[in-house]
This record gives C-alpha cells, structure tokens and sequence, in this order.
C-alpha cells in the first residue's frame, strides 16, 4: 500500500523551482513558527533545580520575564503584555487581557509601537507558546532592530500561565477559567502519532484528515490527496460546519499543522466540539519531510 500520496497544489512557482522551493518554505516555516533548534519537550523538566527554558541559551542577548514576574507585574497593571502567536491560538487560550499582534504581521513593529503608546512609561512583554517556542525572543529581537528596547519575552509560554494563573486566563475569550477546563499535558502526547503511523492511518478508506495550516503555508503542497481537506485554524464558519460533520460520523480525524505547534492550542476546538476519534501528527508537516520523505 502507498504510504502517502504528496501533491502539488495549484502551482505558485514554476515545477523546474519544486525542489528548492520546498527547501526555502521549509526554512520559512521554521521560522514563522518560532523554532531554531529540534528539541523534545517531553524532556524539559521545569521543576528541576537551575532550570531554565533552552531558548535563554540561544538568544542570550534577549531580556526575559519568569513567571512570577510578569505575574507580579501583571497584577500592578505595570506591562504591556502582548501575545505574538497566531490569531487563532489567541482566541482559543490567552492570558486575560492580553493584546495581539502576531509576529508574522508585517506591520508588528508599528503595531506594538502603538499599544506602547497608550502608557510609554511599561514595558512591552511578549509571549509565545511555551518552552520551546523562540517567538516571543524573536519579537524583541524584531524591536531591537527597530530602535525599541523596553521589551522582554516570558519564555515560559500561555499554558504554563494557565496552569499556574488560571484566574488571570481566558479561554475561548471567557475568563477566569478553573483548573479544570485545561487539557492535561499527558492528554496531548497520548494524541501524538509519528508521521509514517499518521500516513498510514490517512490510507484507510474512513479517515478524515484536516490541514489547518496557514494559507501561505498551505498552497506549496499537500500530503493526502484523496481523503485531505485544507481549512486553516482560522476560518471559523468553515471549521464549524467540517467539525460537526466529523463530529456526527464515526470516521476517525487526523490533523496536521506545520511544525506541531498550534495543534495544541487545536485540540481544545476539538474538545469544545464533543469529537473524541482524532489524532495528531507528530511534528507537523515538517516532521512529515524529516521523517518519511527523508
């Protein structure tokens, strides 16, 4: 049995320019994604003495935030706290009250500059997705460059907040939110699957596999040409009305973003839905080309 059936999308480069151009999108999504390095979440331990989340080492240069400090900031209403993942990300889990500017926005830094505006004497904080995500390093950096440095990143990302400031948290924009209502770590994992058992499961005539990649993403290429449907994270109508006809058949779904990232954020969606059949891809699209086409 083939084990994926990859295909071009209608084409926006010329098929002579395919293969680097899988190579520039892979370094592009990367980027956008906030990775520099691989490494395994599942092994950091916060808990453990000298602790530091792994980004510190590679951006050395940036100011950072702990937890107990933007929270102790937070609380006097002394930072600007601005969230620089996707919009979609936002909306699904957030620390309450925070702004918006993704960093992918190519107006980000006039944007930030404005909300910095509205009292010039806090700071800026940015966050990202967690200990492994260098977004909110990267956010800096992008002020630095700009001539602003009265901005610093909590690298330890919104769920860390939401399992430690559940009261200062919103979900699906509602807030405080309980314990509770937040997705155990362990729950994640148990959904992961590796790209070559994900490939195999999309070849079964009953699966259902959803792309919520970007759009810019998206169109270079798809991986299952028979049983996949695009509809990124974002598009809430479309998602909507696809979610309950999944949620109403007994086919099993499989989701895939682009580095493995943003489906964490995704599964609440799924939960929020009543679906219970569904798994996910293991490192995203790019552990697909590390993985299987490798």
């Amino acid at each position: 049995m083939e084990q994926f059936a990859m295909f071009f999308k209608p084409a926006r480069l010329p098929l002579a320019l395919v293969s680097a151009g899988l190579l520039a999108f892979s370094a592009h999504a990367a980027a956008s994604a906030g990775e520099a390095v691989e490494i395994d979440e599942s092994e950091l331990d916060p808990d453990a003495e000298g602790y530091e989340p792994p980004g510190r080492s590679i951006y050395f240069y940036v100011d950072t935030y702990d937890l107990e400090e933007l929270a102790d900031k937070y609380a006097r209403d002394e930072v600007h706290v601005i969230d620089v993942r996707t919009r979609y990300e936002y909306d699904t889990l957030r620390i309450d009250g925070a702004h918006h500017v993704s960093l992918d926005d190519e107006d980000f830094v006039d944007k930030v500059l404005e909300i910095h505006q509205e009292d010039p004497d806090k700071p800026v904080a940015f966050y990202c997705r967690g200990h492994t995500c260098f977004m909110g390093y990267q956010a800096v950096e992008r002020m630095k460059a700009a001539g602003f440095d009265d901005a610093r990143t909590m690298d330890y990302g919104v769920f860390d907040w939401a399992e430690n400031y559940p009261e200062d948290t919103a979900l699906f924009g509602e807030a405080p939110i309980e314990q509770a209502d937040l997705i155990d770590f362990n729950e994640f994992r148990d959904r992961l699957l590796p790209p070559m058992e994900f490939s195999e499961r999309a070849q079964q005539d009953n699966a259902r596999v959803l792309d919520i990649r970007r759009p810019f993403e998206q169109d270079q290429v798809g991986l299952f040409l028979n049983s996949e449907t695009n509809i990124p994270a974002s598009e809430s109508d479309a998602l909507s009305e696809y979610l309950e006809q999944v949620r109403d058949s007994d086919a099993p779904l499989l989701v895939y973003d682009i580095t493995g990232h943003e489906i964490k954020a995704f599964q609440y969606t799924l939960e929020e839905y009543g679906i219970d059949n569904y798994y996910f891809m293991e490192g995203g699209f790019k552990g697909f080309q590390e993985e299987v086409l490798q």
